[in-house]
């Protein structure tokens, strides 16, 4: 009994063998290494190591930072001890010396007057005259000083100076300009009018520059007036007048504006525009400057309006666009019937679209623009997306939602040119109505007649509603059968004829067995009867070929089919039509 409960005894050492209070973490930590409490205890450490180092390493950087610039600090003190130390040098210096002729002086006053006057005399000529002596000292630290501020007194005078860049033309100076660049402008301006005339022999335009002082008197002239002086300096015949100049070429030059600028604004207020139009003016830019002018470059005035409100005419080619004819395409281009027709022979017979017509376009001198705003309607393309659908059989495809273009309302800016469209700016837009997306329904309901002799012509509103089999008893008859009977296999699907929501479903005590009947809301309602199991639930909504029963022979009923009734406002009509 003894022996049995010791060897008891040593079996439960051996499961359970006593705890050992030596054991070290790390021991702990391997033996438990195996399982997921020792991964989480070694990331643990590893983690306390990791931060341990970066904290200490943070704690070195700091410290090595504080030590540089403890080091740095110990040398700049250092750095201003040796400076102070050399500025006070000469003091310290200059109190020995004085130090030993006072010594001195007390010596002589024992030895008579004559040698106590001499020592006094040697000890102010040192202090005053001798080697960092009061006058020594003051030079050297009080010139720099002076030095220094009278330098910033130049640098301030000059800085409040002006300073221009005066042009000598022909021996003698005509202005001062604030930049080259004005030169080259006045040179510019003064070839412009220049040009105008047939002079052959080319006039000398070279100048001499020079940097200098510009006084109160003097004066900074515009290119404009230094192409004056330039043109008062040559050689050359000079006028007074107002050059023309558009888009900043000079045209010629007048006596008198006034008439120019009454002949411009006149033919404006006479431009023939239809509808309600703004900012009529001219397409280019029209400017007169008044000043000096060659004089076979003044023009008369009558001749200056007539080449400003000239028009001269140029072949052009137009392209014939919808709706255009012949009479249409002449007034456009204000040109005479007779002359379209010997642009292009026979376009009174024929001016269909796309033809290329020859026209004679004008242009004028200064062209006239104007703005009109107008709405235009434009119209936006639908997409076209394919779709699955079961209300359609396998491998047909048809529209089942028509796309419709949408509409687009645009406010626009367009811009016209002596009449013709220049260009166009849309100031915002609205789309009014949305395009509908075409859908084209690519079938997918595969429930047909076994056999491919059997052909239905019916309209086509219902679909077969078996996956399979064939018509074993038609419609009516000697014993006024209400549906039609499709044999098939038992438990073949039974699918939905169309869409429609269920409004029975379950056992029928009147001789249909189990079976589904279908609300199509279109006073349709269709019937599936004898199933041998009902899908379908009272209140489903359901679409065309979803699975609703499989096919049996409850009820009233010789062997396995679906008995499947289309009913028209509560009367029973044929399936097959």
């Amino acid at each position: 009994m003894d022996k049995e409960r010791l060897e008891d005894a040593e079996d439960t050492d051996e499961l359970f063998p006593a705890e050992n209070t030596d054991v070290s973490p790390e021991d702990d930590l391997r033996r438990s290494g195996g399982g997921a409490a020792g991964i989480f205890i070694r990331a643990g450490l590893f983690t306390v190591k990791l931060l341990a180092g970066i904290l200490l390493g943070i704690i070195k950087g700091i410290r090595f930072i504080l030590t540089e610039l403890f080091e740095l600090a110990k040398d700049i003190f250092k750095a201003l001890l040796w400076i102070l130390k050399e500025l006070t040098a000469p003091l310290r210096n200059r109190f020995n010396i004085n130090k030993e002729l006072q010594r001195e002086m007390i010596k002589a006053k024992k030895d008579g007057k004559s040698a106590h006057a001499k020592a006094m005399v040697r000890f102010w000529g040192s202090y005053l005259f001798g080697e960092d002596g009061v006058f020594y000292t003051a030079f050297n630290y009080v010139l720099p000083i002076v030095s220094i501020a009278f330098l910033i007194g130049v640098i301030r005078y000059g800085s409040g100076l002006q300073y221009g860049i005066s042009v000598e033309y022909n021996g003698r100076e005509i202005g001062i300009i604030s930049a080259e660049a004005d030169f080259e402008a006045a040179e510019r301006e003064v070839r412009q009018r220049i040009s105008y005339s047939e002079n052959e022999e080319p006039v000398d335009l070279s100048a001499k520059f020079s940097l200098r002082i510009i006084s109160e008197s003097d004066k900074i002239v515009s290119p404009e007036q230094l192409a004056n002086e330039m043109l008062a300096a040559s050689d050359e015949e000079l006028t007074e007048a107002y050059g023309i100049y558009i888009d900043g070429k000079f045209i010629g030059a007048v006596e008198d504006k006034t008439p120019i600028q009454d002949a411009l604004a006149e033919r404006l207020l006479n431009y023939k525009v239809d509808g309600i139009v703004r900012d009529l003016e001219y397409k280019n830019k029209i400017e007169y400057s008044h000043g000096i002018y060659l004089e076979n470059s003044v023009m008369e005035e009558q001749a200056a309006i007539d080449l400003l409100t000239s028009t001269t005419s140029k072949k052009a080619v137009y392209i014939a666009q919808s709706g255009d004819t012949a009479v249409s395409i002449s007034q456009k281009y204000n040109m005479e019937f007779d002359e379209l027709e010997k642009l292009n022979p026979g376009i009174s017979e024929r001016c269909s679209a796309g033809r290329i017509v020859n026209v004679m376009e004008n242009e004028s001198y200064l062209p006239i623009q104007y703005i009109r705003e107008m709405e235009m309607i434009s119209f936006l393309d639908y997409e076209t997306v394919e779709v699955e659908t079961s209300s359609l059989n396998v491998g047909v495809e048809a529209v089942i939602v028509k796309g419709e273009r949408g509409e687009k309302v645009s406010n626009i800016e367009i811009t016209y040119v002596d009449g013709k469209e220049y260009s166009r700016k849309t100031l915002s837009a609205e789309i009014t109505k949305e395009p509908v997306v075409e859908q084209v329904g690519i079938g997918t309901y595969s429930a047909r007649p076994d056999s491919t002799d059997t052909k239905l012509y019916g309209t086509g509103e219902f679909s077969w509603p078996v996956d399979g089999g064939y018509i074993s008893d038609v419609f009516g008859g000697e014993r006024n059968h209400k549906g039609l009977d499709i044999a098939a296999p038992g438990g073949t699907d039974i699918y939905a004829s169309a869409d429609g929501v269920v409004v029975s479903a379950g056992w029928n005590s009147g001789g249909y067995g189990y079976f589904v009947m279908i609300d199509h809301l279109n006073g349709y309602q269709t019937v599936y009867a004898h199933m041998s199991s009902v899908y379908a639930t009272e209140g489903m909504e359901v679409m065309r070929g979803q699975l609703i029963g499989a096919v049996g022979t409850t009820g009233h009923s010789t062997g396995n089919h679906c008995h499947f009734e289309v009913r028209y406002m509560g009367v029973c009509n044929n399936p097959a039509n």
